[in-house]
């Protein structure tokens, strides 16, 4: 009887050792495949800083984002803040509007949404 049981457990492993070996392979394939990031048309407005003198330009522009790095694209102009420079190069503030600063540079300011006058 005790044969007959360590019998039928070793036939039953190899097929846990199949669905583990499946699981862990689609676990990583999963991870591997890059998300792909949907754009947002948006409204930006762009706080320039030279001297004492503040310049403020509002555009259309498109919001990216993929694994907290932001892209931001308009006709004139293109930005990128990546997170692992995130408080070493500029400032993200989560609010609405979303803010990026380059400290005495500029201040970049996103609302998600259609252009707004």
């Amino acid at each position: 009887m005790r044969e007959r049981i360590e019998r039928n457990a070793l036939r039953g492993a190899p097929m846990i050792w199949i669905r583990t070996s499946l699981a862990a392979t689609g676990l990583a394939v999963a991870t591997a495949i890059p998300a792909s990031a949907e754009i947002v048309a948006s409204t930006c407005r762009l706080l320039s800083y030279d001297g004492n003198i503040t310049s403020v330009e509002t555009f259309r522009c498109d919001f990216m984002q993929r694994g907290g790095n932001v892209m931001v694209n308009s006709a004139e102009h293109e930005f990128s803040f990546l997170a692992a420079e995130q408080g070493e190069t500029y400032i993200r503030i989560n609010s609405i509007p979303l803010r990026f600063t380059r400290t005495g540079e500029f201040t970049l300011e996103v609302t998600q949404s259609p252009w707004l006058r």
